[in-house]
């Protein structure tokens, strides 16, 4: 019997989703042998690869890499492929527009005069800088020496109950009230292609999982859990940016679609 190909995914609490959805039910994707490991926010971009180990920056990371998956160091150089989920900051990017926006925009071109106008590649070039200076970007740059196919998809559109939290959402809501959003994303996308396409394959939302091609589907966020291993810790009720396990099939099933064959 031939062994599995072997395959990590690694990222920041948006592996949570995924992660549940392998362990609940392997066998609904049998072509590989997955692996998980996760940070908390950006601290998967403090990893460094030595002599194919990826290993902690500092104590305190160790200390976190032991908690949430077990281990303090992770021999890297048995796997076939590698998958980068989350760690663009896909929320916080709608800051870059929130006050400076390019003639493109439907916002501008229906007549909207509060922004500060700016050359699309003015905002071309920011977006670029900001997807350059990522922690998934900054991780794929050092998995991307050992030379196996990586995937990379970003952190989940956030649900439109994200309402209810203005405070944290207010530059991503107005972005979606004043009609920028697909715009934005597509600006987005194109960004990341720019920077990422010779590292990576760039695997973006589920499009069944969308609503308004701007909020993902409040029923495959609700419910989701948190990164810990150890139980089955719900995120707040407060929290609408994180997949649950639905949400995590669909993402997995966009990984198995994409990988090429090992």
């Amino acid at each position: 019997m031939t062994d599995l190909p072997r395959l990590l995914i690694i990222g920041n609490s948006h592996i949570a989703g995924p992660r549940l959805a392998y362990v609940s039910d392997p066998e609904n994707w049998p072509a590989w042998d997955m692996d998980f490991m996760g940070l908390l926010a950006g601290n998967m971009a403090r990893l460094n690869l030595r002599d194919g180990i990826l290993v902690p920056d500092s104590p305190e990371i160790a200390a976190e890499m032991k908690f949430y998956n077990l281990v303090r160091e992770l021999d890297v150089t048995g796997y076939d492929a590698f998958v980068i989920v989350g760690g663009f900051g896909w929320v916080s990017v709608a800051a870059i527009c929130a006050e400076h926006r390019s003639l493109d925009f439907p916002s501008v071109k229906g007549g909207d005069g509060d922004c500060q106008l700016v050359s699309r590649r003015f905002l071309q070039e920011a977006l670029r800088r900001r997807v350059r200076n990522s922690v998934a970007a900054r991780l794929a740059a050092r998995l991307a020496d050992l030379g196996k196919p990586m995937l990379m998809l970003p952190e989940p559109m956030p649900s439109a109950d994200c309402v209810a939290a203005p405070g944290r959402f207010a530059d991503y809501l107005d972005l979606a009230g004043r009609g920028d959003a697909p715009h934005w994303r597509n600006c987005f996308q194109d960004a990341a292609h720019a920077v990422l396409d010779a590292r990576a394959r760039l695997v973006f939302w589920p499009e069944e999982a969308l609503e308004h091609d701007v909020f993902t589907r409040a029923d495959l966020m609700r419910g989701a859990l948190r990164l810990s291993p150890h139980s089955e810790d719900p995120q707040p009720e407060t929290d609408f940016a994180h997949g649950n396990l639905d949400y995590g099939r669909l993402v997995l099933d966009q990984i198995m679609e994409a990988l090429p064959a090992v």
